[in-house]
């Protein structure tokens, strides 16, 4: 009972990190107006996208998938393309964020939005890896439950089973 608490509320952290963070990259509540300008110059501070118009895109529907993807982490059937979605969208996030610190730029993350203009970037860094973690965990436990749930019909000797 107390591991189904634990993996409740980690499964909810994770969720709502992706979640914060789409929603603060649509709307910029503090301001009462949409966030994608911010995003999109956040964006083109990493100076890794070859052309204006793909960094437009990501900024219009990255924040979109990161809140599909946070909320899918509770749907059943989509569950592990949640993790999995997850787990891939930190990793591209830690080769940004390693990517500018190597080539010394001084940028405002973009992660949650206009207001977080840390550029630790150690300290954004380990966070993005505890993230991955949690997430790369969730990949693994749902994909274990998935091949669990999806018994062949017959059994081994070609009897009929129920799943």
């Amino acid at each position: 009972m107390a591991g189904k608490v634990i993996f409740l509320a980690l499964r909810t952290a994770l969720a709502w990190t992706f979640i914060h963070a789409g929603v603060l990259k649509i709307w910029d509540f503090g301001h009462g107006q949409p966030a994608t300008p911010d995003f999109v110059i956040a964006i083109q501070q990493y100076k890794l996208l070859p052309w204006p118009d793909l960094t437009v895109l990501l900024a219009v529907y990255l924040p979109w998938v990161e809140v599909f993807a946070g909320v899918g982490l509770f749907v059943r059937r989509v569950r592990l393309g949640a993790a999995l979605t997850i787990t891939a969208l930190t990793m591209i996030f830690i080769g940004a964020l390693a990517s500018a610190w190597m080539r010394g730029l001084r940028i405002d993350c973009g992660c949650f939005g206009r207001d977080e203009v840390s550029t630790d970037y150690p300290t954004l860094l380990w966070r993005d890896a505890f993230i991955l973690a949690a997430a790369l965990f969730f990949l693994v436990r749902d994909a274990r439950q998935g091949a669990e749930k999806d018994r062949p019909m017959f059994g081994e000797r070609g009897r009929f089973t129920l799943p």
